[in-house]
């Protein structure tokens, strides 16, 4: 479901990168100072727009793995708020931040590995193409990548 979901988001708008996407589908970015705990977050107002925000004080790499993330909250499931995150906290590692982190590995990660990063273990790879090393696991798992 979700690798059939980005698929079309990149054949249909001919990129993979979540800023471009975003504003291919309206839903605007605010970046802030949100602390020292939070990355970013997916927020739909009672008016019906949709706001990814994210932490300003993340690096370039980690902006676009968060802002993957929340855009995978967005489409994947846009009628949860905030408040149900927030509310939910022991649920949601289990299914919908899997859920989003998935639709970012799928997002940010290629197809298949080629040749020149078959010999790579999870820690390399992830350095490699900057993202977390639980995308890695997410999108390989298949292909025996272990550390």
């Amino acid at each position: 479901m979700i690798k059939t979901i980005v698929s079309r988001l990149i054949k249909t708008y001919g990129t993979n990168n979540p800023f471009e996407l975003c504003d291919f589908l309206g839903i605007k970015i605010m970046k802030s100072d949100l602390g020292n705990e939070i990355k970013g977050f997916f927020q739909r107002t009672a008016n019906g727009y949709s706001i990814v925000h994210l932490n300003n004080n993340l690096n370039n790499n980690e902006i676009k793995y968060v802002c993957s993330h929340e855009l995978g909250h967005a489409v994947i499931h846009p009628d949860l708020s905030i408040r149900f995150f927030m509310i939910n906290k022991l649920q949601v590692k289990t299914k919908y931040e899997i859920q989003a982190d998935k639709f970012a590995a799928e997002l940010l990660l290629p197809n298949r590995l080629d040749c020149e990063y078959k010999n790579m273990n999870v820690s390399q790879l992830s350095s490699c193409f900057s993202v977390p090393k639980e995308l890695i696991n997410y999108r390989y798992r298949r292909e025996s990548i272990y550390e």
